[in-house]
C-alpha cells in the first residue's frame, strides 16, 4: 500500500517543479510567437533552408505562410464519412499454441440521407506460421509474432478496411471522407531493427495508399493531443539554435499544438506542412503533409497524402467534416469514437478469448501448454 504521509513532501516538490515549468513554457511560447511573426511574411527562404538542412530534428516544411489561419467552410449537406480503428490480443507467451487476434471497428455514416449507417467489428484470428513467412520471404528465420509485428499488422488492417469501407459505402454524386485514427507515418517500424521486415510492411501499407489514390478517395488521419514539434523546430532553425539544444534559452519542450493554440482562432486550420520523416523515403508518391486544426478543447494534427491535399476542394472538405464530427462528439470526432468502441478488446473479452480457445482445443483432443504462472492465475488460492 502507499504511505501517503511519506508521499506528501514529494507532492510538494512536484508542485514547485510544475510552477517553474509553467514559467519556462510561457517564455518559450512568447518567444516562438515572436519568431513566427518575424519569419512568416517571408517564409520561402526559411522553408528552403529547412529542405537543405542535414540530419537533425524533424522540421515541417511550410507550403504556405505559416502564421495564416484558414476559416472553415460549410459541411456539404449530404456527405458520407467512413472511419476505422483497431485493437488486438497479443500472443500470450505463457501459453501455447501461439496465436493472436486483430479486431477492426469500421463505421460509415451517411449525413443528409436516409441511408442506414454501417457499424461493424471485423475480428481476424491468426495462428498460421505462413502469415508471418510472407513478411520476410527471403529470410530463413520467420519473424516472431512480437507486439511490434502484431501492431504493424493491425495498422495495415485498419487502413485496408478503411479503403474497403469507403468503396463499399460510396454513393454516386455524394462527397466522401475516409478518416483514420492516428498517424499515417509508419515511423514506429524502425523500432523493429529489421530492414527486410520493415520494407515488406511499408510496401504493403503503401499499396493500400495506392488504392485510395486510384479510387479517388479523400484520406485523412486525426491525431488528438499531438506530440509533434516540427514547426517549433523550424522556428529553432530560424533562431539559430543548435539542433539538440535543451537549455533554458531554447524552444526545446514547446510543441506545435501549444503554438497553434495561440495562433489560430477556434475552427481555423493552419497552412499545410510537409513532413520530413525518414521513413517517407519509402512512400513513393504518397508524401505526407499535415495541418493543425484548432477545436474548442484542443489543437489536433491532421495528416493527408500530398496528392489528396492537392485536389481542389478536398482540404476544405476534410476541414469542414472534422469540425462537424468534433462538435457531434463533444470535442473528438464522433465517428472515431464509434470505431474505437467496436474495435476495443477489454480485459474480460481477452480472458474469454483464451478460455474459448483452450476449451475448443480440449474438445478436439488437442491439449495446449501453459506456464506455471498462467495456471496459477486461473486457480483461486485464498
Amino acid at each position: 500500500m502507499i504511505d501517503f504521509s511519506r508521499l506528501a513532501s514529494q507532492l510538494g516538490d512536484f508542485s514547485a517543479y510544475q510552477r517553474q515549468e509553467q514559467n519556462r513554457h510561457a517564455w518559450r511560447l512568447e518567444t516562438a510567437c515572436a519568431c513566427l511573426d518575424e519569419c512568416a511574411p517571408d517564409w520561402e527562404p526559411l522553408a528552403e533552408r529547412a529542405r537543405k538542412a542535414g540530419r537533425g530534428p524533424l522540421r515541417g516544411i511550410p507550403l504556405g505562410q505559416p502564421d495564416v489561419g484558414t476559416a472553415p467552410g460549410s459541411r456539404p449537406a449530404t456527405v458520407t464519412v467512413v472511419a476505422t480503428d483497431g485493437s488486438q490480443i497479443f500472443p500470450d507467451r505463457h501459453s501455447d499454441p501461439a496465436c493472436y487476434l486483430l479486431n477492426v471497428g469500421r463505421i460509415a455514416l451517411h449525413y443528409g440521407t436516409l441511408d442506414a449507417p454501417l457499424m461493424r467489428a471485423e475480428p481476424d484470428f491468426r495462428y498460421s506460421r505462413g502469415d508471418l513467412d510472407d513478411l520476410a520471404p527471403d529470410d530463413p528465420a520467420t519473424p516472431e509474432a512480437s507486439a511490434e509485428v502484431v501492431s504493424a499488422l493491425r495498422d495495415e488492417q485498419e487502413l485496408d478496411w478503411l479503403h474497403k469501407t469507403a468503396v463499399e459505402e460510396r454513393r454516386s454524386g455524394r462527397e466522401i471522407v475516409a478518416l483514420a485514427d492516428g498517424t499515417l507515418i509508419r515511423w514506429m517500424l524502425r523500432g523493429m531493427k529489421n530492414r527486410a521486415l520493415e520494407t515488406t510492411l511499408l510496401a504493403r501499407y503503401v499499396a493500400i495508399l495506392d488504392r485510395f489514390q486510384e479510387d479517388g478517395v479523400p484520406l485523412a488521419s486525426y491525431i488528438s493531443r499531438p506530440g509533434a514539434a516540427e514547426v517549433v523546430n523550424l522556428l529553432r532553425l530560424h533562431r539559430g539554435e543548435e539542433d539538440w539544444a535543451t537549455g533554458d534559452d531554447s524552444l526545446h519542450g514547446l510543441l506545435d499544438r501549444h503554438l497553434f493554440e495561440r495562433v489560430l482562432e477556434v475552427g481555423e486550420r493552419s497552412t499545410t506542412f510537409q513532413s520530413r520523416s525518414e521513413v517517407l523515403s519509402q512512400y513513393g508518391p504518397h508524401q505526407i503533409v499535415a495541418f493543425y486544426l484548432r477545436l474548442k478543447g484542443e489543437v489536433a494534427r491532421v495528416e493527408m497524402p500530398a496528392w489528396a491535399a492537392n485536389v481542389p476542394g478536398w482540404l476544405d472538405l476534410v476541414h469542414s467534416v472534422l469540425l462537424d464530427q468534433a462538435e457531434k462528439g463533444g470535442g473528438y470526432p464522433i465517428i472515431l469514437q464509434e470505431a474505437h468502441e467496436r474495435a476495443v478488446v477489454r480485459a474480460e473479452e481477452r480472458e474469454m478469448f483464451f478460455r474459448l480457445l483452450a476449451g475448443r482445443l480440449r474438445r478436439d483432443g488437442l491439449a495446449g501448454d501453459a506456464s506455471g504462472k498462467s495456471v496459477s492465475k486461473q486457480v483461486p488460492r485464498v
